[in-house]
């Protein structure tokens, strides 16, 4: 009887304290990369010490999966079926690579739309944080996120 009560105390004990915890998870950090937080107060400075090994095999990760595909997200900046859309979907893509160098642009034409997605993203969170950017730039203002096989991306 006394192992059945103690169960009983420890089983509420444990169900309180749980609760507790879920209830005070502080959720403002919530999807930030905190890296470019330390970066943009320009006062924090980050140092990361790690072996030779792990970079070494971080690198042959991503060789060995450089030409894997997965599913994941890009940004649409162009999308259109008139007759000048093949000549305005390259300047768009010729426009873009020249502004943001870093970042894939995929033109492809599927009957009867020229489109031009930009980007290779995992999460839809990451798209739509470089949707919002295009956006605001007022160089693009109809973007959407779409849901793609994308390339590997790196990290």
């Amino acid at each position: 009887m006394k192992t059945t009560r103690l169960l009983i105390f420890l089983t509420a004990l444990l169900l309180a304290v749980g609760a507790r915890a879920q209830s005070s998870v502080d959720s403002t950090l919530l999807g930030v990369d905190v890296f470019s937080l330390i970066n943009e107060k320009g006062s924090g400075s980050v140092t990361v010490n790690q072996s030779i090994e792990i970079r070494n095999a971080l690198s042959r990760h991503i060789t060995a999966n450089s030409s894997t595909k997965m599913q994941g997200y890009r940004v649409r900046i162009f999308f259109d079926s008139d007759r000048t859309a093949r000549a305005k979907s390259e300047a768009i893509a010729a426009g873009f690579s020249e502004r943001y160098p870093g970042v894939k642009v995929y033109r492809k034409h599927e009957s009867p739309y020229f489109k031009v997605t930009v980007g290779d993203f995992r999460t839809r969170a990451d798209a739509q944080r470089f949707a919002s950017k295009l956006s605001n730039s007022g160089i693009y203002p109809y973007v959407f996120v779409v849901k793609e096989q994308i390339n590997y991306p790196g990290f």
